[in-house]
């Protein structure tokens, strides 16, 4: 199985976003801040100075706020366009979000150990950390013919056990999401699990 170019990207435009977002946040902070140093007397040491460094923090935010959406939609453009003529931008943002509540439903809670002595529960924690940081790469692919499911299996034991036990919840959860799909058994290649769908007649 191969990755489709949607599944190549989702991760790196999620980050893109987040990014994005902390940017926008950080410089409306920078703009209060510019404007509250304004107040103070030009005259009291070092005021000056801190009103030019953040004059020029505000600039810096500024152009990675220009160079990340431009970043986003150069990534996206292609999905987009490939989209349009092949399938639907429905099916685009169906992904998107079905990628988001299949990571949410895969999610592992962590135990609270009872004592600084219980190394069961440590040993326990630490599975389900790497099997939730390898599950958080999980992507959903879904078109107008087909639904392609991506997991990453995790390269420990344990982990992989955690993951072994919910394939037959997976599926059933991705049966009552999609039932206009023909469900079939997983595949394992390598360290990726796949799960492929194909559209009921």
């Amino acid at each position: 199985m191969k990755k489709t170019y949607f599944m190549r990207i989702y991760n790196l435009i999620q980050f893109l976003a987040l990014l994005l977002s902390l940017s926008i946040v950080f410089s409306i902070l920078l703009k209060i801040l510019y404007g509250m140093w304004l107040k103070i007397d030009k005259n009291i040491p070092f005021v000056s100075q801190i009103l030019y460094g953040i004059e020029l923090a505000s600039r810096t935010v500024e152009i990675v706020n220009i160079l990340l959406p431009t970043l986003l939609v150069v990534l996206i453009f292609q999905e987009i366009i490939k989209r349009i003529f092949n399938d639907s931008l429905i099916n685009l943002g169906k992904s998107f979000v079905g990628t988001l509540q299949f990571r949410r439903f895969l999610k592992q809670h962590q135990k609270i150990p009872m004592s600084d002595t219980d190394r069961q529960s440590q040993s326990e924690n630490l599975s389900i950390s790497r099997f939730n940081r390898s599950v958080n790469k999980c992507v959903l692919d879904l078109t107008y013919k087909e639904l392609n499911l991506f997991i990453k299996v995790p390269r420990e034991a344990q982990s992989q056990k955690i993951l072994k036990e919910y394939e037959e919840q997976i599926k059933e959860h991705i049966s009552s999401l999609y039932p206009e799909y023909i469900i079939s058994t997983f595949e394992r290649n390598k360290l990726s699990l796949w799960l492929i769908g194909t559209k009921r007649k």
